[in-house]
Order: structure tokens, then C-alpha cells, then sequence
């Protein structure tokens, strides 16, 4: 309980004034009549109705007497008192009384109610009380692994902008995966902290977390260590737009903030700002995908301005959810950024497209203001020349609109002379995907995002670039846009992996905990500002919006393990040296070795990798461990997982290799391969030498690859999009007739329309991105894609399991090749990585999916073992370790998962039947 000299004054003064009234039995002097009942004002009770002066010596007279009964430790008396006092009308002791209250609550564990109290009191009157609970609330329950575990959300929505000082690990923990968590039961919002306080490092969160009881079912897996090179979170994480989220701004609707998001499939809606709840229903119109967005109040009406593939413009009243005019056309072509502007007194939208025009229209009548301008025609390629982006700003007094354009050229336009101003401006940063505009000491400025993955400023007057030029990974959905903070301007920057960073122009250096997109690439990027703190609002390409809050403070979060700069793509562990080590390959070209104990680095990181690694195996060669990959082309490769260093030369395929696995046969380690022209192959991986193939067979590309012992004998097992076959390594010989693999249900979904500028096909095509092997791979992916195979012996029995990409596992018999059961339902959102591991000595197999989510089924009966594994991030790579553990890669991490089998391995609770 706090002690506020301040607040003992008020009720010092108003209970003097009363006892000395009783003591000369008559009326009190003036000045003792006088307490307060507002900050700073002094209120004669003679002069208040008799009820109201009751109420107010009555509510000081319980918290004066609650605060003696504390300090004599008598809890059970002060807790009555105070709960008598929180119930008066008057204030500030109604606010007092529940800063009082609060406080001894949450000594008692009694944090829920004590946090409720908190922010009742926090909207009180007075500052001193105010800035008391705020204090609290931003650090005493954000440390209670329970209050964590079991708040709802919009109490924690609340709570968590409060975070400061020994709270910010617990904010960041739980705004790490609050996009998994948030809608959740406690059972997956637990495991979860858990994870993620082990991904910032924090084990003392961790256990403080796997203490919270819970009534969960079992055997489950639990998180042992994990990496933290994706970390970050987001105030609120909501389901948006079903095709993709392409757009988003912000505007205030009778005085309540909103976030404006336009989709792909061409609906606008309204989120409210500080809770991520809808308001109204959708708005249609648009037949196809909006591109840009922007709002403006014309005559105090706010309106929302759309633009999009459709090739029109729309006026969207915020108020009634309705057009304010019909749809505006003259673009010929798709219409890709809009923006608003203020010229000669008229509130007008200014629009761009790939007709490579710029266009004025009168918001409040819906008219074209003056002729289009029009971009100088280029000798280049056309597509060059097309317009991608466009902001407004103002140059002196002179409105004017800023455009790039697919060739990387910057141009000023005069909105009140409609003509181009100054010569155009080559930024050398590549086609350019978003600007937005922001003053730099004083000057206007535009951010430019470029396709590329850099990021530029300039100058809008001199035409120079201001600031260091940010550079990230190369990028086709690269977007930036910058926001005013309280110490200067800042550049929001994200990357096809949905990582959003906010940086410092003057330095490049990066300004906060990044934003991790929970699934799929930044659609659209936009900035406010609320309560004098910087917000970014994220648009998705799986169709969410998030809130995200950045933290500026610089100190950092807890002290997590390093890992890798890109989505991990194969996990597998490996015997060196008496012990097991994980390894792990990602999209960025590196491979790591973990202790899998610890996550402690176990050698060196390799980057010596020519293209991400798309499948990994583990063999032993020599009596040394080897690791076998294969990178995208037409090569697998060996090393030394202890030194990275390569073992041998390359094993030359006739194609793009896509799949791998190992095998001993005849006491010769063997590797069995398929690439993209449906051809396998089987090595000697002690000589390198290619002992059967080309294997023909197959009519599309080899996707996957297993090996299973059957009746003593090692078999390999191959998938392609239409059957499994079964090869003897030793001999190369065809094992049986090839197993059909079902064909996928017919979609009810009409094609996909062509997708927008920056990221269609043709454009890929004139710019190089897609050769012919590219295309030989898209035309073998027609159809089912099995992603992975994965085989084990049940009861004296081969199983296999063959995963396709729409999410279904079918398990057949490998004796007599029928279907054992109905086809698993092992992800809702495609299957991705798949493995065999054993719980109590019995063979289960474990899917994830690109739902992030982890199922375990028993082979033998095919029932679900235990809950799901909801992980923060889609599911990478799997792989079973030692000692009935997991390896788990999932985005740009990866964690390692021990088998809890009953609730006192977890923190209490009890197993469900």
C-alpha cells in the first residue's frame, strides 16, 4: 500500500475538521469545514447536501482507518473497510481506495481483481494516483507467470503499453505469439509463454510459467530451449481479409481512432484502433484487389479513397459504410497508390497507375480536377515506366504528389499547375514499392521502399537523398513508411518473412524490438501516432492486421540465442564425437550445430551453402558423421558437421535435387536421391560413387524420400505427385507395384486472378526471375505435391505415411500396400514437414503444418496422442532426437521439445483421459 504525503493530507484535514466539531460539540471552524474532493480544489462540506458530506467522511474515514488496520496487520479488517470504500461516488478517495485495494490484492496473488482495480483507478482524477497505478500495473502483474497465463485480453490489451522496468520481459513474452494466444484457452497460451520466454533467454519466466496448475491432457511436448532470432509481437493480431490484406491507413470516425485495411478480394473494413474489434460490416465494391488506400475529412466528413486492379477509384463515407460517389475512372490501366491532398482550398484525391498517369479528383463532388499528367515516355521497356507508388506532401506553400515507378525513378508533381516540377530523380534503389512522406528537421522528406529490399530518403526540394541507405534482404514485397516519435523521425521497413524493424534514417541503426509477422509476407505498412507513442498497423498476406506498439526503449530484452536470418529448412541430429547434435539449415544459406541440452552453439556456423538447403540426412561415413544436402541444384553435397568444411566432391545429378535420405546396406552407407526430373539416384557415400541410376519410374518430380527395413532388408522409399514407389538400394531393383496416391478433392474456388504489378509473372519474366527450370518446376506441381514420407515399423509391421499438401497424412501397409484407415487430418493450412518419433517404446508420427501447429499420432491405432503443439511461426522441419525429444524448425527458429507424459512433469494439473 502506498503512503502519498499527498493523499494523508486530504484525509487529515477533513477528519481533523470532523473531530474537532465532535470535541467542542458545535459547529466546526471554517477552516476545518474545508477537505478536498477534487485534486487542487477545496470544497466547504456545509455546503454539500448532507448525504454527499456523509459520503465523503464516510470513504475517508474507512481508507484512514483501513490504513491503520494494514499497518497493525490486521489484512482481513483493512481488505472490509477498503472494499466498502471503492464502492462511494465520491472522488478522489473512490480512486484512492482502489489503489489501496489493489496493492493488497495482488500481495495476496490475488492479481485478476487487483489489476481491475488498477485501471479503474487509473481513470480517475487525480495525476499523483493515476501515474501510482500506472506504475504498477506496468510491472507488479506483467511478473505473475498466473496473471500472465490466465488474463482475457482485453484486460491485458490494457495493461501491457503500461510495461516498464521488471514488466518488460513478461510484456514482450506475451506479446511474442499474442497472435496464437490471444483467442486461446490457458493450456496453449502456457505453453507458449513457456516457449517464448525461452526464446528471449528468460528460463526464470520460463518456470515460473510451467508452474501455473492447469487441468491439461497428456503426454505433451514441452519446450527445453529455443532460439530468438525472430522475435517481436504485436499489441493485437486479428483475421482480416480471407485472400490477403493489401492495404491499410488509419482515420478517426466521430472521434473514435480506426484502422481503414482494403483486400484482395476487394472488401474495405474498419478495426477499431485500440482494441483490433471490427466496426460494421465490410464494405464492397471493388471486383478485385485494392492496391492503395488513404482517408481525409472534406468538410469535416471522413472518407476513405481506394484504388485497385479494377481499375477504378472509390470514395468510401466512413460514417454511413457507403460510396459518396459513383466509382471514378479515366485510369486504363490498374490503379496502384492513392493519397490526399489539399488543393486550392479543395480536399482532392491524388491517384497513380500503370497507365503511367497522375490524376486529381474533387472528394466532395467526385469530379476529375484539371488534365491527367503524364509521364514522359522512356525508350526503355514499358513496364519500366509504370507507376508504383505515390505520396503528397508540400513544398513551401505548394501542395505537390511525389511518384516512383517500376524503373526506380522518383518524379515532383505541382498539384495546383498539374505539371511535373524539376527533373526526374534516379535513386539507383531498384523498382520502387511504397513511399510515404515525413519531415526531417523541419524539411519534407519521402521514404522509398524499393523491390529490392532497400530502403531511401530524400530530400523533396534539392532532389538529394538524405540519411544512410538501408539495406536489407533483396525482396519483391519489400515496403517502408516512417512515423514522428518523440526523438525524431523513425522508418518502418518490412521483408517477404513479415519482419517489420523500425530504424533510425541518420544512423540505419535499429530503434526497437523487431515486429515478427506471425504468417506470411507485409502486404502493407502504415503509421499514427497515439498518445504522443509511435503505432504501425501491418497488413498480411495471410489476411491479417496487426497492432504494433514499438518499444524505444533501447536496452534490450532478456539475452536470447542466435539463430538464423531466414526460415529454417531441414533439422536433423547427428552423433559427433560420443554425443547427439541438432543441426539446422535456413533459407539465408547457413547451418547451425546446438547442443540439445542447451541450445548452446556446438562449432562454428557454416555459410559456405550456395542456395538455402532444401533437404537434409544424416549418415556415417568412415566412422565420422557426414551431413548430406541438397541445394536447389543439380549437386548433393557432404560435410563435416564439426568443422563445416565439405567431404568429397559433389554428387552430380542430371537435375534440380529436391529430396534425400540414408541408409546402410551390405555395410556400405548408401544416399537415395530425386530431383525434378522424376529420375532417383543411389550413392556410395563412402566413394562417391553413383551405383544405380537414373532409377526410372516416376512421371513428375521426386518431392520426397524415406528408407524403411522390411523383413531385414532396407528399402528406399520415393513420392512423386502421383504414386510411391519402393527400391532396394543395394541392387537398384524395383520393389513391388508403385502405390497411387490419392488425388485431392476438387477446389470449389474459381482461379486466381493475375496478381498485381510488383509480383505477377510476365513482370518475373522480363526481368529474368523465372528460367526454364523454374518453369519445369511449377508444371511438375501441378496437382498433389507430397511434401514429405515418413516411415516405421508397427508391431512387426512397415507402415508408411505419405503427406500432401492439403494438409492430409494417408498411412498404407507396406506388406500388402492397402490404405490403413482414413487419411489424417495433420494441418488446415497445408502440411510441411513430417517425421517419426516414439513415445513409451511404441512408434507416433508427428506433422506440422504451415498453421504452425504440431499433431502427434500413434501408428498403430492412427488415434492423436496428447494436444496439439501450437508453435508461434509455421512449421519448417521436423526431426526426432534422443531420449524422446523433438526438433522443431518454425520460421527463422528452432527449439528443442521434451515428452511430458504425465502433470507433474508440467507444473501441476492432472492428464485428461
Amino acid at each position: 500500500m502506498s503512503d502519498s504525503q499527498e493523499h494523508r493530507g486530504w484525509i487529515g484535514r477533513l477528519l481533523g475538521g470532523r473531530r474537532a466539531g465532535q470535541r467542542a460539540a458545535a459547529r466546526p471552524a471554517p477552516e476545518d469545514r474545508r477537505a478536498w474532493a477534487r485534486p487542487g480544489e477545496l470544497v466547504d462540506l456545509a455546503s454539500l447536501p448532507p448525504d454527499v458530506a456523509r459520503a465523503m467522511v464516510d470513504a475517508a474515514t474507512a481508507v484512514d482507518e483501513a490504513d491503520q488496520a494494514y499497518y497493525r496487520g490486521d489484512l482481513a479488517q483493512a481488505e472490509r473497510l477498503l472494499r466498502g470504500a471503492v464502492t462511494t461516488e465520491i472522488d478522489p478517495y473512490r480512486q484512492l481506495a482502489e489503489e489501496r485495494l489493489g496493492g493488497m490484492l495482488s500481495q495476496d496473488g490475488r492479481m485478476a481483481e487487483a489489476v481491475a482495480l488498477w485501471l479503474r483507478a487509473a481513470k480517475g482524477p487525480d495525476p499523483g494516483l493515476r501515474q501510482a497505478v500506472a506504475t504498477c500495473l506496468g510491472s507488479i502483474p506483467l511478473a505473475d507467470g498466473a496473471f500472465l497465463v490466465n488474463a482475457d485480453p482485453a484486460t491485458m490489451r490494457a495493461v501491457l503499453p503500461e510495461a516498464w522496468g521488471f514488466g518488460r520481459p513478461g510484456a514482450a513474452v506475451y506479446q511474442a505469439s499474442a497472435h496464437r494466444h490471444r483467442d486461446a484457452g490457458p493450456a496453449v497460451r502456457r505453453r507458449l509463454l513457456v516457449l517464448d520466454a525461452l526464446r528471449y533467454g528468460d528460463r526464470e519466466l520460463a518456470a515460473r510459467f510451467e508452474a501455473v496448475p492447469l487441468d491439461e491432457r497428456f503426454p505433451q511436448w514441452q519446450p527445453v530451449w529455443a532460439s530468438g532470432a525472430q522475435l517481436g509481437g504485436c499489441l493485437w493480431s486479428v483475421a482480416g481479409h480471407p485472400k490477403g490484406t493489401s492495404a491499410v491507413t488509419t482515420a478517426t470516425v466521430d472521434g473514435r481512432p480506426v484502422v481503414v485495411t482494403g483486400g484482395e478480394e476487394g472488401t474495405v473494413r474498419l478495426w477499431d484502433l485500440a482494441t483490433g474489434e471490427p466496426v460494421g460490416e465490410p464494405m464492397t465494391g471493388h471486383t478485385q484487389l485494392i492496391r492503395s488506400m488513404a482517408t481525409a475529412e472534406p468538410d469535416g466528413r471522413p472518407v476513405a479513397v481506394s484504388g485497385g486492379v479494377d481499375r477504378t477509384v472509390r470514395v468510401w463515407d466512413l460514417r454511413t459504410r457507403r460510396l459518396l460517389h459513383p466509382p471514378l475512372t479515366g485510369h486504363a490501366g490498374w490503379v496502384t497508390a492513392v493519397d490526399t491532398a489539399v488543393v486550392r482550398g479543395r480536399t482532392v484525391a491524388v491517384t497513380c497507375g500503370e497507365d503511367r498517369t497522375v490524376r486529381i479528383w474533387d472528394l466532395a463532388s467526385g469530379e476529375p480536377v484539371g488534365t491527367p499528367m503524364h509521364e514522359p515516355p522512356l525508350t526503355a521497356r514499358h513496364y519500366e515506366s509504370r507507376l508504383s507508388a505515390l505520396v503528397t506532401t508540400v513544398l513551401g506553400r505548394r501542395p505537390v504528389a511525389v511518384t516512383g515507378d517500376m524503373g526506380g525513378t522518383l518524379r515532383v508533381w505541382e498539384l495546383t499547375k498539374g505539371r511535373q516540377l524539376g527533373p526526374a530523380l534516379e535513386t539507383g534503389g531498384g523498382s520502387v514499392s511504397s513511399l510515404a512522406a515525413v519531415l526531417v528537421d523541419g524539411r519534407p522528406t519521402v521514404v522509398a521502399g524499393h523491390f529490392g529490399g532497400v530502403t531511401t530518403l530524400w530530400d523533396v526540394a534539392t532532389g538529394r537523398r538524405a540519411g544512410e541507405r538501408m539495406a536489407g534482404p533483396k525482396d519483391a514485397s519489400h515496403k517502408a513508411t516512417a512515423v514522428e516519435t518523440g526523438g525524431g523521425v523513425a522508418v518502418a521497413v518490412s521483408n517477404h518473412d513479415g519482419l517489420v524493424r523500425l530504424l533510425d534514417p541518420a544512423t540505419g541503426r535499429q530503434l526497437a524490438q523487431a515486429f515478427a509477422g506471425p504468417r506470411g509476407g507485409t502486404r502493407a505498412l502504415a503509421t499514427t501516432v497515439l498518445d504522443g507513442r509511435p503505432v504501425v498497423l501491418v497488413g498480411t498476406d495471410d489476411g491479417r492486421v496487426h497492432r504494433w506498439d514499438p518499444d524505444l526503449d533501447v536496452r534490450p530484452v532478456g539475452d536470447p540465442l542466435p539463430g538464423h536470418g531466414g526460415p529454417v529448412t531441414a533439422v536433423v541430429t547427428v552423433g559427433a564425437d560420443g554425443t547427439a547434435l541438432v543441426v539446422s539449415t535456413a533459407a539465408d544459406g547457413t547451418a547451425r550445430l546446438w547442443d540439445p541440452d542447451t541450445g548452446a552453439a556446438a562449432g562454428t556456423p557454416s555459410t559456405g551453402h550456395r542456395d538455402w538447403v532444401q533437404a537434409m540426412a544424416a549418415a556415417v561415413v568412415d566412422g565420422r558423421p557426414v551431413l548430406v544436402t541438397t541445394e536447389g541444384d543439380t549437386a548433393v553435397r557432404l560435410w563435416d558437421p564439426a568443422t563445416g568444411a565439405p567431404v568429397g566432391e559433389p554428387l552430380a545429378h542430371d537435375g534440380r535435387v529436391r529430396a534425400v535420405a540414408t541408409v546402410v546396406a551390405d555395410g556400405r552407407p548408401l544416399a537415395v536421391t530425386g530431383g525434378t526430373g522424376g529420375l532417383v539416384r543411389v550413392w556410395d557415400l563412402a566413394t562417391g560413387e553413383d551405383l544405380h541410376g537414373p532409377l526410372a519410374g516416376h512421371g513428375s518430380a521426386v518431392t520426397a524420400v524415406t528408407t524403411v527395413v522390411v523383413d531385414g532388408r532396407p528399402l528406399a522409399v520415393t513420392a512423386d505427385g502421383e504414386t510411391v514407389r519402393l527400391w532396394e538400394p543395394a541392387t537398384g531393383a524395383p520393389v513391388g507395384e508403385p502405390i497411387p496416391i490419392p488425388l485431392p478433392a476438387p477446389a470449389d474456388a474459381p482461379p486466381r486472378e493475375r496478381e498485381p504489378a510488383d509480383e505477377d509473372t510476365e513482370d518475373a519474366e522480363d526481368t529474368g526471375d523465372i528460367d526454364e527450370e523454374d518453369e519445369e518446376d511449377e508444371d511438375d506441381d501441378e496437382g498433389p505435391v507430397v511434401e514429405a514420407v515418413a516411415a516405421a515399423v508397427v508391431d512387426g509391421r512397415p507402415v508408411l505415411a505419405v503427406g500432401i499438401d492439403d494438409g492430409l497424412v494417408h498411412v498404407w501397409d507396406l506388406l500388402t500396400r492397402t490404405p490403413v484407415g482414413p487419411p489424417l487430418h495433420a494441418a488446415d493450412d497445408g502440411l510441411t514437414a513430417m517425421t517419426v518419433a516414439r513415445i513409451a517404446g511404441r512408434p507416433v508420427l508427428v506433422t506440422g503444418g504451415a498453421d504452425g501447429t504440431v499433431r502427434t499420432w500413434d501408428l498403430g491405432t492412427l488415434a492423436r496422442v496428447g494436444p496439439d503443439l501450437v508453435l508461434p511461426l509455421p512449421v519448417g522441419a521436423l526431426a526426432a532426437a534422443p531420449a524422446d525429444r523433438l526438433v522443431a524448425g518454425f520460421g527463422w527458429e528452432v527449439a528443442v521439445f521434451r515428452l511430458a507424459e504425465h502433470a507433474g512433469q508440467a507444473g501441476g494439473g492432472r492428464a485428461e483421459a
